[in-house]
């Protein structure tokens, strides 16, 4: 039987939110539950994408809910390539009540590891790019808010 729990969302100020997540380097159990617990706490939360950083947790561990790949965890990801820049409006769990226009990448190509540690490589295009950007973004201590425009 998998026990999953709902976490909590660490919100803006938070100086946590700030910092850049470390490298996962060993694939402990201990990941599997922070990938369950994150899912979890996404889906219940009814967001569309979840950094461990914002359930405070510094690890490379993200989770975007995908239109092709449904639940995606990335660990360590890396971003090959980017391009078809718009702009959308955004939301986040860590910024409640906050809404704004950012430029993303409507393309994207990303290289990262899943749960069992094996590399993948994934294109996605429209929202799920743009969720992808807003996650890899969080793991690098950048909030939406700190790329909103105008217009």
């Amino acid at each position: 039987m998998i026990f999953m729990s709902t976490l909590n969302i660490i919100k803006e100020p938070d100086p946590f939110l700030r910092q850049i997540s470390k490298p996962v380097k060993e694939f402990t159990p201990r990941i599997h539950e922070i990938l369950d617990d994150m899912a979890d706490t996404m889906e219940r939360k009814n967001g569309i994408g979840i950094a461990a950083v914002q359930v405070g947790i510094l690890y490379r561990i993200a989770i975007l809910k995908t239109h092709e790949f449904g639940n995606l965890e990335i660990i360590n990801p890396e971003i090959l390539e980017e391009s078809q820049y718009k702009m959308g409006v955004e939301g986040c769990l860590s910024c409640p009540n906050k809404t704004g226009k950012v430029k993303r990448p409507h393309k994207m190509k990303l290289s990262f590891f899943n749960r069992n540690k094996e590399r993948q490589t994934a294109e996605l295009k429209g929202l799920d790019a743009v969720i992808a950007s807003h996650e890899i973004d969080h793991l690098n201590g950048i909030l939406f808010i700190d790329k909103l425009e105008n217009g």
